[in-house]
């Protein structure tokens, strides 16, 4: 089927973009932003997406500025540009590079993310991976996707630009967004005047299935990742065959401390309409000894609610509701004893 018809606009600049998203608001047209558009071109040629205009931002530097900083006890911050792509965040020697962890019983390097690791490994199809954009993942709100999971673990944040700003929270943006000590690619962000800024933390973004905190008049420039120390992380998932997109995904986040589990982030994805932090699964590990009993006890739990009760299921001609619930525990299970040996491994 082909999409309905719509107009195309090359946006130069962010400030560009937001002008003619409020343009478009005024004239009462929908329109979306498209990067890579590898979600939703497939959509608009279902008619499930019906925008009356385009607005391409995928040639913009500001979005791209991504980088880095390292502390002490092996803490960091990561900023990734909103259009960085899997591919060039697969490539980025920040997750290629650092400690060494036991995988598959070999002795590999996957980054000091190795969450980030096993998700771009297995995300999509080399056409998706060299196209879809950090941003575009975050922004389209898919309930099935490997990307969002991994970052809700990693406690990241959405940094959002907008001309006027529906939120109260929004400020103008600052002179610089961010200062890496080492960047890894595009230039930093260019000063943006008249621009106005807000942070919200990605599980508050996520919100239902395609639906986000994200207003008409906003653009997501950039993912924000922070880390406290030293950890062992891993994405573990069940595929479908044909889209790859996860029937059910887990990623897992460990820190160790004197012997006992000292931190704990766990995000599912693929069964509810949106990914969401397994809380009752955290609480039960933060403290526990680390055993294969009580990672079992604890990934029982990864549907249920911190008051007891079950978190919505989603079920479909793919898989049921209660075969995806089997499989977000089974997955449990192996992405926390993945991330415990390579927590084990990454302690001085």
């Amino acid at each position: 089927m082909f999409p309905a018809d719509f107009a195309y606009v090359h946006a130069r600049s962010l400030d560009e973009a937001l002008d003619l998203l409020d343009e478009a608001h005024v004239a009462g047209q929908e329109a979306k932003l498209i990067a890579g558009g590898q979600s939703l071109l497939p959509m608009m040629k279902l008619r499930l997406a019906v925008p009356e205009v385009l607005i391409d931002i995928g040639g913009l530097k500001e979005l791209r500025a991504a980088g880095w900083t390292a502390g002490l006890g092996g803490s960091f911050n990561v900023l990734l540009g909103a259009l960085t792509t899997y591919r060039q965040l697969e490539r980025n020697r920040f997750y290629s590079e650092g400690h060494p962890v036991d995988r598959a019983g070999q002795r590999g390097r996957t980054g000091v993310v190795p969450a980030m690791t096993d998700a771009l490994a297995v995300l999509a199809d080399p056409q998706v991976r060299a196209r879809g954009t950090v941003g575009g993942a975050v922004a389209h709100g898919d309930p099935a996707a490997d990307l969002p999971a991994v970052l809700l673990a990693l406690g990241a944040t959405v940094i959002i630009a907008s001309r006027k700003g529906r939120h109260e929270e929004t400020a103008r943006w600052p002179e610089r967004v961010h200062r890496p000590m080492r960047a890894r690619s595009g230039a930093r962000p260019a000063d943006l005047p008249n621009v106005g800024r807000r942070e919200v933390a990605l599980d508050d973004f996520l919100q239902g299935i395609y639906a986000t905190d994200l207003a008409e008049d906003e653009v997501i420039t950039h993912v924000r990742i922070s880390s406290p120390g030293a950890r062992g992380s891993a994405y573990e998932k069940f595929p479908h065959p044909a889209s790859h997109l996860p029937l059910a995904g887990v990623c897992a986040v460990l820190r160790l401390r004197d012997g006992r589990i000292d931190g704990a982030e766990v995000a599912v994805t693929g069964i509810s309409p949106r990914p969401y932090r397994a809380r009752e699964t955290e609480r039960m590990l933060v403290g526990a000894e680390p055993t294969t009993d009580s990672l079992a006890a604890a990934a029982a739990q990864v549907t249920r609610r911190p008051d007891g009760s079950e978190a919505t299921l989603l079920g479909d001609q793919h898989a049921s509701a209660p075969y995806r619930a089997h499989l977000a525990e089974v997955l449990a299970r192996r992405a926390l004893a993945k991330a415990l040996a390579r927590a084990r491994v990454n302690l001085p």
